[in-house]
């Protein structure tokens, strides 16, 4: 199975929004289906120079704008996105879905929300419905994304799809509260998640 994605990968089936990029395509001699090895080999490259502590240091100096820096999945990470220049951080194992056998990022939440202290911490990484957000936001996490269920939306019936999405998505996300005996998101930040959990037996 990983040989047949590799191979779905490099034939440009997992690569489209490179392969129809323009600033993607300016730095090839040909279109991309015409050269797929000289695609794949750019398409590396890109990924072989990943940002640095020192890269987001720069990006500070240049902009008054808060920085939120996703992917922070450890304590030690999130103190260093902080101690950097970080305004937000966001908890996410950004293609973790790739890593099968990867811890859950919700069960490293704590640790980070912990070590983030007064810095908000965004969550998302498999939310796919309000039961999902109650919890992360139980764990500490300042908002939650809600990930890929809203493109699947607006991909299936464009804004009036999306809509009712986001009122369903709403409208469980209160239910799910009520259930756990809580009015509203500050109470059940209030109680944590150790008597939100309790609450929903």
């Amino acid at each position: 199975m990983r040989r047949i994605f590799k191979e779905m990968q490099f034939r440009g089936f997992c690569t489209e929004n490179y392969y129809s990029d323009e600033n993607f395509i300016k730095h090839l001699a040909k279109p991309p289906r015409e050269d797929q090895p000289a695609t794949f080999a750019h398409y590396a490259k890109i990924f072989a120079h990943p940002l640095t502590w020192e890269d987001l240091r720069w990006i500070r100096t240049q902009t008054s704008l808060p920085i939120a820096v996703k992917g922070i999945q450890h304590a030690d990470d999130a103190r260093m996105a902080i101690d950097n220049g970080a305004d937000v951080l966001y908890c996410a194992n950004y293609g973790g879905r790739q890593a099968n056998s990867g811890i859950s990022t919700l069960q490293l939440l704590p640790g980070v929300v912990e070590a983030a202290g007064s810095t908000p911490v965004m969550f998302d990484s498999g939310v796919r419905d309000a039961t999902d957000a109650v919890i992360a936001l139980a764990l500490g996490a300042t908002a939650v994304g809600l990930g890929r269920p809203y493109a699947y939306a607006l991909s299936y019936g464009g804004a009036e799809s999306l809509t009712h999405y986001l009122k369903s998505f709403l409208a469980e996300f209160d239910l799910c509260l009520a259930v756990c005996g809580f009015k509203d998101i500050a109470a059940l930040k209030a109680a944590g998640c150790e008597q939100a959990l309790g609450a929903s037996r």
